[in-house]
């Protein structure tokens, strides 16, 4: 009978082990995008639902409308048209998250639309802190300009995520907008100014996603985590 063959080198008197079996793992990414989706799908059912019963935005139901002018200082390259020395014609948005009367605490809200390259920018913003964790968690408010509205999500850069921030600087009708790494401290980008105070709404719906400003980008887990929210509640709640 021939020999087996051996699995052992010469002048050895052991075996080798055997190799650990190991179970492959799903890569971050994309751990992290299909978690996004699912939060996704249930956050756009939500609020799909509750733009059916309030026949109307699920979120934000009543604003004020104002024409303001965005001055944009000359910043890094990397940021896109926020960091191109320039000046647009803005319209902003201040509104109420849940829609409580005036003088209750509630979320504050603004969102900028402008136009770009090919089509209009939008950059919605909230009331947040500033901190390096307080910037990712929402707040509630009883007046729009008591506090910080920033982007929450970050944004993709050529340089890195960056979160967007607009800060009261004491002076009325005047925001300080601002930029920051995940953590890091905050930089001055530029002003945003209006002379009106505004008394009515528009019928006008933001979307960061598909309209992010010109040369920022949106993650792929941040649009997976928003795409059905703004789809479904513009569906079931038309202005």
């Amino acid at each position: 009978m021939a020999d087996e063959p051996s699995t052992a080198r010469a002048g050895s008197t052991t075996a080798s082990p055997a190799p650990a079996f190991r179970m492959a793992r799903t890569p971050p990414h994309l751990a992290l995008a299909g978690a996004a989706t699912i939060a996704g799908l249930a956050l756009g059912a939500a609020l799909a639902g509750v733009a059916v019963l309030r026949r109307g935005r699920p979120l934000h139901p009543r604003g004020v409308v104002v024409p303001a002018r965005l001055s944009v200082r000359q910043g890094p390259g990397w940021l896109g048209t926020l960091g191109r020395g320039d000046t647009h014609e803005v319209l902003a948005r201040f509104s109420r998250a849940v829609g409580l009367p005036q003088g209750w605490p509630d979320i504050q809200g603004l969102a900028l639309r402008w136009p770009g390259r090919s089509g209009p920018n939008d950059l919605l913003l909230a009331s947040t802190g500033t901190g390096p964790w307080g910037r990712y968690l929402l707040t509630v408010r009883r007046r729009p300009l008591g506090g910080a509205l920033g982007s929450l999500m970050p944004f993709a850069t050529a340089a890195g995520p960056v979160v967007l921030s607009a800060q009261p600087t004491g002076e009325p009708r005047h925001l300080s907008l601002r930029w920051a790494t995940p953590r890091g401290p905050w930089h001055t980008f530029g002003d945003l100014v209006w002379d009106e105070a505004g008394t009515a709404d528009a019928p006008v719906r933001f979307d960061p996603v598909r309209h992010c400003p010109d040369g920022l980008a949106t993650y792929p887990w941040a649009d997976r985590a928003r795409r059905y929210a703004y789809r479904w509640a513009r569906a079931a709640g038309p202005v």
